[in-house]
């Protein structure tokens, strides 16, 4: 019978330790659960402070685009009103006294002359003369530089002008080609 005692103890012992761990986990999980409903709270919290904080400033800035809108449609009322204003005054009126008249600034006086000469396969050639060369000395660079090309003629795209051989003596600057022009080189026909 002792034997027995000492087992029913045993085991009795065992119950209600197996039972105290069975509370204890039982009550973490509840402490768990109630930290875990305390921190949702918090970020729903959370949440929705955001929210309302960026509906109060949706709100401000539709206000502040409305007031923006408010004012420039203000402003173009203003100004339809003064320009009808300004028409329906006599001509007299609305004309300012005319300025003091500028002198024109006198024309520039280039000493360089830049042209870029096209050849007929397309190719520029980009070279600077002094504005006093003539046109021949043109012709003769383009000769030197191509020696394919001996027989040929020179013209403007805009305005449109072909250069005759006895416009070789008059300078760049009389031609009208400074300070920079384009000079198309086509081959001439025999």
């Amino acid at each position: 019978n002792a034997e027995y005692f000492f087992f029913d103890k045993a085991v009795v012992s065992t119950q209600s330790t197996g039972e105290k761990d069975k509370q204890d986990a039982i009550l973490k999980e509840k402490i768990r659960r109630k930290e875990g409903q305390s921190l949702a709270e918090m970020k729903e919290k959370l949440e929705a402070d955001a929210m309302k904080k960026l509906a109060e400033e949706r709100k401000k800035q539709k206000l502040a685009d409305q007031q923006a809108k408010k004012e420039i449609l203000e402003k173009i009322k203003q100004d339809k009103a003064n320009r009808s204003a300004a028409k329906n005054k006599p001509a007299e009126q609305v004309a300012a006294p005319a300025p003091a008249a500028v002198p024109a600034a006198p024309p520039k006086d280039y000493d360089e002359c830049r042209l870029q000469l096209r050849l007929p396969t397309g190719q520029p050639i980009v070279n600077s003369f002094k504005a006093e060369d003539t046109l021949g000395d043109v012709v003769a660079f383009i000769r030197d530089t191509s020696s394919e090309l001996q027989e040929f003629s020179l013209m403007t795209s805009f305005p449109r002008k072909v250069y005759q051989a006895s416009d070789f003596g008059f300078s760049l600057k009389s031609l009208g080609l400074c300070p920079s022009s384009v000079l198309i080189v086509s081959l001439s026909k025999n």
